[in-house]
């Protein structure tokens, strides 16, 4: 292999890794908004939550009593769970090999003269390697936080029926 076919596939493998990179960020951003619907949701029911209290107090263990109940805690739990899952999505797990150059874990951890030497010691044909690692590792991570959001926002549309139905009890 010529040194211009192993920088072509670094290139290729640097491309790859940014583009796994936008996947993450992606997450982050898509996660945020069903947060922002939930905590509006919490909003909505708190400012007209006057009128299922009102049931609550006075029909204890009767019909509406029950629905209301469920109704609120079903509501309580999934607005709760969505937002926990979306906002996992913030906290990765990035694993410390404490072996790679190009991982930020693993350089922060060493001491700034070594990670100097042991860069200038590198070539093309060692840093494809730990690239490569990186790569898997990054796609690893987006990989689960795209599953958390998908989550999420499945979590969501209970949240939202539940919150729906609640406000339109609320407003009869």
């Amino acid at each position: 292999m010529t040194a211009n076919d192993m920088e072509e596939r670094l290139q290729s493998h640097y491309a790859l890794l940014s583009r796994t990179i936008e996947f993450t960020r992606m997450a982050d951003t898509k996660a945020l908004p069903v947060i922002l619907l939930n905590i509006a949701l919490i909003g909505a029911l708190s400012a007209r939550f006057d009128a299922v209290l009102e049931i609550l107090r006075e029909d204890i263990f009767g019909f509406q009593w029950i629905i209301a109940l469920v109704l609120t805690l079903s509501w309580a739990g999934s607005v709760v769970t969505a937002i926990g899952v979306a906002a996992i999505v913030y906290i990765p797990k990035t694993p410390l090999t404490s072996c790679s150059l190009i991982y930020f874990e693993d350089i922060a951890s060493m001491n700034r003269d070594s990670f100097k030497e042991e860069s200038r010691q590198l070539d093309s044909a060692t840093i494809e390697g730990p690239l490569l690692d990186q790569i898997f590792q990054v796609s690893q991570i987006a990989s689960a936080k795209m599953r958390r959001v998908r989550a999420a926002l499945f979590l969501t549309i209970p949240s939202t029926l539940l919150a729906i139905a609640l406000l339109a009890w609320g407003s009869l």
